[in-house]
Parts: structure tokens; sequence; C-alpha cells
């Protein structure tokens, strides 16, 4: 909504005193299906958008008239816009005869803007494919290349640059090396993958034994010869898939446990002795995470894992401008976030649209949090990643009444 907003709110003003109240002409029509109550009312002298609900007598919301309703949406009078109400629910149902109330606000300059993404650092804008897991890796002359389960349900190999960034698509899946495939080691009975390295080396993903949930990385000469091992941590995620560079001593390893899964790529950077023994040394260069997050809440304006004892707000009170068309002090609104099949916004706490924050489909879950006296955050999930908004100047609305009617 442009400034024509504000210059037909000054004509409206012009037509009425500005001590009239707000009010509404009901006039229910009857039609061949149903009633019709048409709503007249002077909006507040703020640009911007309108949003407007109907009320039943217990002051439930059961209908949204108007959705960030712009100046033409409605039909401008000599002294009012008008809409009119079809006596209607939102589900298309209709309503008893009875008492109803209509009220709004009209929302101003509101700014959003896009914060960050977490749990997946696969996800750093828009832009980026939404990566739910990695299937598998390889590295094609020298460069990752990475097999991904996309949101939806689609499979794609994608090419990755040094600092993990997807540049392009690869033509073909990954193809996983078997370890039939490059050779045999009496040594190893059952390895979890296999990799073709420097050297005509070879780098093997193995376990102690069957009962171990520990596995080892281990490195292996043309000849047989154990050349070095890499031990991972139990508690840490465990190694299913691992690729490597024919021309360095550079392993990719595909990481995960129940709670994470990691991507790391780490390079031989020496070699020191350790109790007599020989000890590698290695630079992990890039190292990306998936985190699940259900149960995320916020703490301290972060989303965090877990964190039961840091309970997100379910609504948040904010400052209104006065509307001097109804006389009232400041008022106050609770506010909370919301979503449906077309993506995420801010709502007043009994659910009338205000705001639209983004239009991200198949959205599970909002969460809200104070940000500071005129703004607040809305971290939404599609169970892929949390993306974080702000959404800014929240004093830049007012509210309206337009009274009691009669439906018929």
């Amino acid at each position: 909504m442009t400034n024509t907003f504000v210059a037909a709110v000054t004509l409206l003003l012009f037509v009425l005193p500005v001590t009239a109240q707000i009010s509404a002409s009901p006039t229910p029509v009857e039609s061949s299906s149903t009633a019709s109550v048409r709503i007249s009312f002077l909006p507040p002298p703020l640009d911007g958008t309108i949003s407007l609900g109907i009320y039943d007598g217990s002051g439930k919301l059961v209908r949204v008239l108007h959705r960030e309703a712009d100046l033409d949406d409605f039909e401008i009078g000599t002294d009012s816009l008008n809409t009119s109400w079809d006596g209607k629910d939102d589900r298309g149902a209709e309503l008893p005869p009875g008492k109803y109330h209509a009220r709004g606000y009209a929302v101003g300059n509101v700014e959003v803007e896009g914060v960050g993404f977490f749990f997946n650092d696969w996800i750093t804008s828009d832009r980026s494919p939404r990566i739910e897991r990695i299937t598998g890796i390889s590295a094609e002359d020298g460069a990752l290349v990475v097999t991904a389960k996309l949101r939806g349900g689609e499979s794609q190999s994608l090419i990755c640059d040094s600092e993990g960034n997807v540049v392009g698509t690869a033509r073909q899946p990954v193809r996983q090396r078997g370890c039939a495939e490059i050779a045999k080691l009496p040594q190893i009975i059952d390895p979890l993958d296999c990799a073709a390295g420097r050297d005509g080396s070879l780098w093997v993903l193995t376990r102690e034994n069957s009962e171990s949930q520990a596995t080892e990385v281990q490195q292996w000469s043309s000849t047989g010869e154990l050349l070095r091992r890499l031990d991972i941590a139990p508690e840490d995620p465990q190694p299913a898939r691992i690729a490597a560079s024919a021309d360095a001593d550079r392993i990719f390893l595909l990481e995960e446990n129940a709670s994470m899964q990691r991507l790391r790529v780490l390079t031989l950077s020496g070699t020191k002795a350790d109790a007599g023994q020989a000890v590698s040394e290695w630079k992990v260069e890039l190292e990306k995470k998936i985190s699940q997050h259900k149960n995320f809440t916020v703490s301290d304006g972060k989303p965090v894992i877990g964190g039961a004892d840091a309970k997100p707000l379910e609504t948040i009170v904010i400052k209104l401008q006065s509307n001097p068309l109804q006389k009232d002090e400041r008022a106050s609104l609770e506010v909370a976030s919301g979503f449906d099949a077309s993506g995420s916004f801010l709502k007043t706490a009994d659910g009338l649209p205000l705001q639209t924050i983004s239009e991200t489909s198949g959205l599970s879950r909002v969460v809200v949090a104070r940000a500071s006296e005129k703004s607040v955050d809305v971290f939404q999930d599609d169970d892929v990643v949390v993306e974080q908004f702000r959404i800014s100047r929240l004093d830049q609305m007012m509210a309206f009444d337009c009274g009691d009617f009669e439906l018929k």
C-alpha cells in the first residue's frame, strides 16, 4: 500500500469530524443462499495494510475477512471504507444468526529481515539446495562430490568447492566403491567402506569386532602394510563412508550417530613419535554438520537443541500507536507466530494474521522470542533447517474497532 492510503484516510477525515467514532453500518441483505452484512468503517490514519476479523459473541475469531489487504481491496465510500461479510466462517460454513463484532489492525512500515540458518551447515541462504541428508561421497579429481537427499525426497549429486559450498551438479550419482572392487586384505574381516588413495594405498573403515561401537580409519599400502590409523572417539559421530584423494594424503569422511550427521575433510599434516610409536597428525580442512533439532528451544536469542529450562514464549506483548479516531491511549497487543501451507506470519494471540514473514512451505513449527521493545524474532522449522527472522518496527500498528452488528 502506498501513500494513497493516507490520502484516502485524510479525505475521510475531512468528510467526518475527527471526533467521530469508528463504527459499523451493518446492513443485512438477503440473497439466494445466505445472508450478507455490509461493514463500513473509518480506518486509522496509518499508511500500510489492513487485517480485519469477525468475532462471535464470546470474542472468538470466526473469520479472517481481510488479511494484509490494500486500500484497493475495499470499496471507498464518501465517508468510509466498505466491505461485506457473507456470514460464513473460514471453512465456508454458515454461522448461526446472532450478534457479531468486527475489529482489526492497520499495519505500517514493519520490517522483516532474515537473520540466519541453524542446525544444517549445508544451508546458508535461500538459494542453497535444501539438503536433508548426505547419502554418499566421492573425490572426483580432488573435488568433493556428495549425493544428497533433498527436501521432498529427490536425490541429487552435488559438486562442492574447498569450503563445502555447492557449486554445481554432477551428471551421475556418486558411485560407492565396494571394498572387493579395490583390493582384498586378509587382515580386514568385515570392512564398512573402502577408498583408493595415494600411491595405490587403500583406506578402510573397520571395527575391532562386531560388538565395538568405535570405528577406526586405516590406510594400507599397496603391499599390505598398515601405514597409519585414525581413531574416532566412541561418543563422536562414527564414519560410515570414506573417499580419498589419489594424489595427496587427504580423506573425506561421512560420519553419523543418532543426533548428527557430519562430513569432514582431513589432510595429513605430519607424524610425531609418541611412546616410541609414530602418530599421525591431521588437519581438519572442512566440517559440515546436520543436527537433529526437533525439540529445539530458544535461549539468549538463539535456537538450541534441548534446553528444557529455556522455554520460548507463546505470545509477546507489544505497544501500538494510539488511534486518534478512537481517542484511546496507546494500546497493547499480544502477538504470536503462526504458519500455514503458504508460509509463516505474525498474528494476534487470537489468530488474526498481521504480517507475512516468509513464503516457505512445509513448515512444522514456528517459535517467537522477544528481541527488543519494538521487535521480535521468529524461528521457523521445515524439518531440514531452522531459519531466524527479525520483525522490527512493531510499534507501527494501530487498532481499530468496527463495533457490533447482527447476523440475521
